[in-house]
């Protein structure tokens, strides 16, 4: 539960984040100077978005009559005329914090370490002549720094940032310094600053023990320790709002005023606390991790070199889960395609959420992972996209309902951004967030959860209704219709975006129908003309078959690929993250696995959220030896010395999707579309995917859908124990529980149910007297 390293930092991605979802700070750990990057989750570029003319009358039309004639290319080039829009506003660097040494040599003393404790969210560095400690506390809001010396020392203090013009000055008090500015208006295709527009900042900083004196734009701190507090807001109110710069510098005030009274001791121990609640509800082992002592980099490059180290993977999936809890908190914004955690100005990819895959898989592993309240901003930003998104699929599309497009941002971005149409023609990520909040009530079958997903879901599924066309044999498709960031070629050989039908649109638009039937059933929604037009489209909607060469197909006529090895493997949503293969839908999941193959045999997996969706496709397929393969891969290519992702470059959605796909591997809990006990039951597959080279082992506290609490422990690479315990829904609702064993092995397991009978067995499971009160099931 520890990264560790024997040297500082030298670059910002060998740098370990804190955060606590609304400040990040990425930790240098340098031998005499401590050096914070720093970001504040609402510090965007912009200051809301200007209207986006919707395409002129007939547009739609025209493009639907040129699809008809299989015209893709010239289908496409009317799409990026009239159907594309503007770039999203950009995350933003609030500014760098340095704390300086002065009586020390700039060279790592006898004894360096820093370290990052996972289990309480403290950064440390020891070495001869001293100790630092550090945190970023989410009860109290403020970033917490403690530097001890050996004898008495002087340090230099100072708070600097890119943004032009932003004034630092000495704060109202000794031993307080303040920073003021503001954000860019844009950044495309420069940073772009206007006089009060953008995004006003503030951060304030206090020194509450050591000698203080003004030092130039800083502060000069003599004793032998230092204690200092930052906190840090920005102007923003909602994403409908403009901004409003009054009260920051009050609110941090008081912020400052409010820790200072606690004092370091009980700051840390709430901090602590806070933390380790979130972090010990799940324990994972790979057996005695034998590397443990060895520092974390040194782990990785034993690894690239082809070193066997469970004890890292494991490592690895708690890393995942630190870093949704540090950059995503109920409150405040989602974690963006870097987290809460980016130095550019001009970020990649505007470090912004992108909607067809990346915001998702940043959210795979919240409920297996025992953390569903750090998707609570995932949730909120669905539920204010909604509302952004209502009049953009009225105007744009003449539909009900709402849409949102690949990109978003702080300002809910619905309309479609600029470029080619292969991303930016994509009207369904509306529908695939929808998607999350039912999941989240899956997870936890509770009415309260219900309502919010009905909420959204009602409102994707209204505008999914009215997009759909009718083909000329009845059944119903998407026209125009993209596969995310994907192309295909024409008759005659050009790469096109445009088509009709893509598998994604599909599988999303049934996922999307089906949940909105469900909830409705349980919500008793008195809507027959809703309902009515919702099971039509279930009955008449295609389900995407084989292809070419027995591969699912991505669209539905089936063309060649312009990319056969593309990174999106958007045509296998339906296998994972979705639930649209049943284990005995032979053909389907044949199919799933040769389009897997397929890309993989041209070079696919080479981003590393990439790598970890492949690796999560093998769990789902039951390809233990597969999933290793991919997230050693995902180590081994994909992942920096700090054991931040790297697309390249760093990209955060890396380390969510492997840690989803790795506790995919130990437990499934999707429950097949055609199970009888409907969506709220409760259906566990035990180790499903478990990598031969993991043989022992022992997982506590996985979440399933149906409101369980799962803990596994296996050894010999077979199953030995398992607990089951209701933290939501139903106590009577019936778990069936399933395990495939090798042949030959006559085994009992022990199952200990708590607050979960009566108990369904499933056709591998045979019961024998329950001894001590719990559950003994015999495995053949």
């Amino acid at each position: 539960m520890t990264l560790h390293y024997e040297q500082p930092a030298d670059d910002w991605t060998r740098a370990l984040p804190l955060g606590n979802g609304h400040l990040g700070a990425m930790v240098w750990g340098g031998a005499r100077t401590e050096r914070f990057d720093l970001n504040e989750g609402t510090l965007w570029s912009g200051d809301g978005h200007p209207r986006v003319p919707p395409p002129p009358p007939g547009a739609l039309a025209q493009v639907r009559d040129l699809l008809a004639q299989e015209r893709w290319h010239d289908a496409q080039t009317l799409m990026e005329t009239h159907f594309t829009g503007r770039s999203p506003e950009a995350f933003q660097p609030l500014g760098t914090l340095t704390v300086e040494r002065q009586d020390v040599r700039d060279a790592p003393g006898e004894g360096y370490r820093r370290s990052l404790s996972l289990m309480d969210a403290l950064h440390t560095v020891t070495q001869a002549g001293g100790r630092r400690e550090c945190f970023v506390s989410h009860l109290d809001r403020v970033l917490v720094l403690r530097w001890e010396a050996d004898r008495e020392a002087v340090w230099r203090v100072a708070l600097s940032t890119p943004h032009p013009e932003a004034v630092a000055r000495p704060g109202p008090a000794t031993g307080q310094l303040s920073l003021s500015g503001r954000g860019p208006l844009t950044v495309h295709p420069q940073p772009t600053y206007a006089p009060g527009r953008g995004v006003g900042f503030h951060v304030s900083l206090r020194v509450v023990e050591g000698e203080v004196t003004p030092d130039g734009g800083g502060l000069r701190v003599r004793g032998r320790s230092l204690t200092l507090l930052l906190a840090a807001l920005t102007s923003f109110r909602a994403w409908n709002l403009p901004p409003d710069d009054a009260g920051a510098e009050r609110r941090c005030e008081a912020w400052l005023d409010a820790a200072q009274a606690l004092g370091y001791s009980a700051l840390r121990e709430r901090h602590t606390a806070d933390v380790a609640a979130l972090m010990n509800r799940v324990t994972l082992t790979f057996g005695p991790d034998r590397h443990a002592s060895t520092p974390t980099d040194r782990r990785l490059t034993a690894v690239r070199a082809g070193a066997s180290d469970p004890g890292l993977h494991a490592l690895h999936v708690q890393y995942g889960r630190y870093l949704l809890l540090a950059s995503s908190r109920p409150g405040d914004q989602p974690a963006n395609l870097q987290g809460l955690w980016n130095p550019h100005v001009q970020p990649p990819w505007c470090s912004d959420y992108t909607l067809n895959i990346n915001t998702p898989m940043n959210y795979w592993p919240a409920e297996v992972a025992a953390l569903p309240e750090c998707a609570r901003p995932l949730h909120a930003l669905t539920a204010e996209l909604a509302a952004a998104g209502t009049p953009v699929a009225r105007d744009w599309y003449g539909t009900g309902g709402f849409t949102a497009h690949h990109n978003t941002d702080l300002w809910r971005m619905a309309t479609p951004t600029d470029g080619s149409a292969s991303w930016a023609c994509w009207p369904l990520g509306g529908a695939w967030l929808a998607l999350h909040a039912w999941e989240a009530y899956l997870f936890r079958p509770e009415r309260d959860a219900l309502e919010r997903a009905w909420t959204v879901l009602s409102g994707s599924a209204r505008f999914l209704l009215d997009w759909l066309v009718a083909g000329p044999d009845g059944t119903l498709g998407t026209s125009p219709s993209t596969s995310p960031e994907n192309t295909f070629l024409d008759a005659q050989g050009r790469a096109c975006a445009v088509g009709v039908s893509s598998s994604l649109d599909l599988d999303l638009i049934r996922e999307v129908c089906a949940a909105t039937r469900r909830a409705a059933d349980r919500l008793d929604v008195n809507d027959p003309a809703l309902l009515a037009r919702l099971d039509d489209v279930l009955e008449r909607l295609p389900r995407p078959g084989p292809g070419r060469l027995g591969a699912r197909r991505e669209w539905a006529h089936d063309p060649p690929p312009a990319e056969p090895g593309h990174r999106h493997l958007s045509h296998l949503y339906a296998l994972f993250p979705g639930a649209l293969v049943p284990e005995d839908d032979h053909v389907t999941r044949a199919a799933c696995r040769v389009a897997l193959e397929n890309r993989l045999t041209h070079g696919s997996g080479h981003t590393g959220w990439s790598a970890a969706w492949i690796a999560a496709l093998h769990a789902r397929l039951g390809d233990g030896a597969g999933l290793h393969t991919a997230l050693t891969r995902v180590l081994t290519r994909s992942t920096h010395d700090s054991l931040l992702g790297d697309h390249p470059p760093f990209q955060i959605d890396t380390n969510f999707g492997a840690a989803a796909a790795l506790l995919e591997g130990l437990l499934h809990s999707h429950l097949p579309n055609s199970h009888p006990g409907g969506p709220d039951a409760a259906w566990l597959r035990l180790l499903p995917a478990l990598p031969p080279a993991w043989p022992d082992g022992s997982v506590r506290g996985l979440r399933a859908r149906g409101g369980l609490s799962v803990d596994l422990t296996w050894a010999a690479g077979q199953l030995t124990e398992v607990t089951l315990r209701r933290v939501a829904g139903d106590p009577t609702q019936p778990v069936e529980l399933h395990y495939h064993d090798a042949p030959g092995h006559d085994r009992h397991v022990r199952v200990t149910v708590s607050g979960a009978r009566p108990l369904t067995l499933g056709p591998t499971l045979t019961p024998l007297p329950a001894p001590l009160g719990g559950l003994t099931l015999e495995i053949p």
